[in-house]
């Protein structure tokens, strides 16, 4: 029989954050030392810090005391900072605090485009920090946290275009969620690693594409807005040889937040969605319209504008991504054919569903959405119909009476028909990036197989 310590040393090591905040919200000390600061001619020197603040939005700061006792003066616009090993980076002075105690001044500011410490030509690894992300289950590795030792099932990883992505769970996730979801805000959940799959070196620009990619697919699999922050590259000799610090668009944790993949599902689900996303990405005729999609998704998925206006967003995606399948890749349908006024919004959903294999009819879970359209007299066919028609009384003028009488929608049908638009984009998104596995329906609020693998099954 193994004893714990051999079983423990079996298993890979966890990653380690380079930086942690121990409570949610706690700034992240990343620089202590000397600054300096010239606007135009004036140049000054002094001591200070660097910080990574989360409230009240996700930001790169720095603070400053010159070594000089009298007060300075520096216009509150932009200027050059410098820490010790860096280059110029551009900063925009935001305040100045004057002390009468020691007659001094004391200047803060936010980086431009962030800080950069060194050239980052050949790097072995890059070490990343992702707040808020999902708890999944993976696979076995071993971690030390407070004198105590850890097995868990917190690894997952991802490989596509020659790169392995390695995402690790921090030993101590479900405490960290418990006081997120208490708090709110923000606290680091898991570290990344980013190498080639050779192990062969790179240069940070190739680091910084690929995480551009990464946030944009992990934020789709989260639900909102996570990126790939506080990057820190190491050489072959493990040394730390560049670091990235940046501001990201980021979103604070919401219990209320879904996506197509569930907290503590399987891993492997993400790690299957994303080589097909990958392609999608590195693919002239497709990036731009998923990153929009993406961004669409995402806006519509936190109710920007509320649940009206996130049905719009929804349908901006939609009508981007059935011109790009069925028109520019597949050439299932000639441009003049897609943009004829006789052809519907409704049945542009409709062709694109049925090419994926999307059932479009109302679910009977979305029964007052079906049952309002009775009563109304509106005769929705199906799902594309209900939700091209509940969009044209948002944002057209025309239609006056069906307007009103879309207007009279329950608070339930409303949230029904959100949530099945938010389902069709998901799906279709999925669709696009070769998927295959199971994910979260919001229709039936459980895990099964995506439909068009359903219906091959049953074929």
């Amino acid at each position: 029989m193994k004893s714990m310590d051999s079983s423990f040393e079996s298993f890979p090591s966890a990653l380690m954050p380079i930086y942690r905040n121990e409570q949610s919200n706690q700034p992240i000390q990343l620089y202590q030392g000397e600054l300096e600061i010239t606007q135009q001619k004036t140049v000054i020197k002094g001591n200070g810090s660097v910080f990574f603040e989360w409230l009240p939005s996700p930001k790169v700061k720095f603070d400053f005391l010159p070594y000089t006792e009298s007060p300075l003066e520096l216009e509150l616009e932009q200027a050059n900072l410098k820490l010790s090993d860096s280059t110029l980076t551009k900063v925009s002075i935001c305040s100045e605090d004057i002390s009468e105690d020691i007659l001094s001044s004391r200047f803060s500011g936010i980086p431009k485009k962030g800080i950069i410490l060194g050239d980052g030509q050949d790097l072995s690894y890059v070490i990343f920090h992702l707040t808020n992300f999902h708890p999944f289950l993976g696979s076995c590795i071993s971690a030390k946290s407070l004198g105590v030792k850890h097995i868990y099932t917190g690894r997952l990883q991802m490989e596509a275009y020659g790169w392995t992505v390695t995402i690790d769970s921090l030993p101590n996730i479900d405490d960290i969620i418990k006081t997120i979801k208490s708090q709110r805000g923000y606290a680091i959940t898991h570290v990344g690693k980013l190498e080639r799959a050779d192990k062969s070196a790179f240069p940070s620009d190739d680091a910084n594409k690929f995480l551009e990619g990464l946030s944009y697919f992990l934020s789709f699999s989260r639900g909102f807005w996570i990126a790939p922050l506080l990057q820190v590259g190491h050489n072959i000799k493990d040394e730390k040889v560049w670091e990235k610090w940046k501001s990201y668009k980021l979103s604070p944790w919401r219990k209320d937040i879904e996506s197509w993949f569930s907290d503590d599902a399987n891993g492997e689900n993400i790690s299957r969605a994303f080589p097909g996303f990958w392609h999608c990405w590195n693919n002239d005729t497709w990036k731009e319209p998923i990153r929009l999609a993406i961004h669409w998704y995402m806006e519509s998925n936190a109710q920007a504008g509320a649940i009206q206006g996130s049905i719009v967003l929804q349908q901006a995606a939609f009508e981007l991504l059935s011109w790009v399948l069925l028109v520019e890749d597949r050439k299932i349908i000639s441009p003049g054919s897609f943009n004829e006024r006789k052809v519907s919004a409704a049945e542009k959903l409709r062709k694109l569903f049925s090419e994926i294999g999307i059932p479009s009819k109302i679910p009977e879970n979305f029964q007052e959405l079906g049952e309002f359209s009775k009563e109304e007299g509106l005769n929705w066919e199906d799902g594309p119909h209900a939700l091209t028609e509940i969009r044209n009384s948002i944002v057209h003028a025309g239609h006056p009476k069906k307007r009103n009488k879309i207007s009279k929608l329950p608070s339930l049908g409303k949230s029904q028909a959100w949530k099945l638009g938010l389902w069709y984009l998901e799906l279709v998104l999925l669709y696009l990036f070769d998927y295959e596995g199971d994910y979260f329906s919001r229709v039936t609020e459980k895990e099964e197989s995506v439909p068009w693998t359903k219906n091959r099954l049953q074929a």
